[in-house]
């Protein structure tokens, strides 16, 4: 199978540059996806432990992840020196990716205007998005009930929480 006119004794190697080009191409795919998933998450929250947990039965596309952790000392030490200022009154932070760390009032509005342009996007004029709560373990309970009402108060019916699949001991 040689191309030129060569012996028989000629080494022929296949030409590989297309097998590569759709590894190279598969790499991408997956490296871009990954860096999707790990954006819903933030590295800060550590999820409380349920009995009654469940995984996510599938991805939803359409699906807003609200981080809350408790405002420790070691989590302040991270934020830069005007958000240090924003924060020193409140107890809680509000991190939803892609977005700067809020307070609980900052994310009331930003969730009514969300829930407005949703309502004005969707066909049938009804919030479909589920929105995830994931809190920290430590994170006192009135602060979580507070995120929820402005979230049901800004119009999301569909609210889920988080959290680690625990075993009874």
């Amino acid at each position: 199978m040689s191309h030129g006119g060569g012996g028989e004794d000629e080494n022929v190697e296949p030409d590989l540059t297309a097998l590569l080009d759709l590894v190279m191409q598969m790499l991408m795919f997956f490296i871009i996806n990954v860096n999707f998933v790990s954006e819903q998450v933030s590295p800060d929250i550590k999820l409380p432990i349920a009995e009654s947990a469940r995984p996510v039965d599938k991805a939803d596309l359409t699906a807003l992840f609200l981080n809350q952790k408790m405002l420790t000392e070691e989590f302040r030490n991270k934020l830069p020196p005007e958000q240090v200022r924003k924060f020193r009154q409140v107890s809680s932070v509000v991190l939803i990716p892609g977005l700067e760390p809020k307070t609980l009032s900052e994310t009331r509005t930003w969730l009514k205007d969300k829930a407005e342009l949703l309502q004005k996007l969707s066909p049938d004029g009804k919030i479909n998005t589920v929105i995830h709560f994931r809190p920290d373990g430590d994170l006192e309970l009135n602060d979580l009930f507070q995120l929820m009402r402005h979230c049901e108060t800004a119009g999301f019916t569909r609210l889920k929480v988080r959290a680690t699949v625990g075993r009874r001991s």
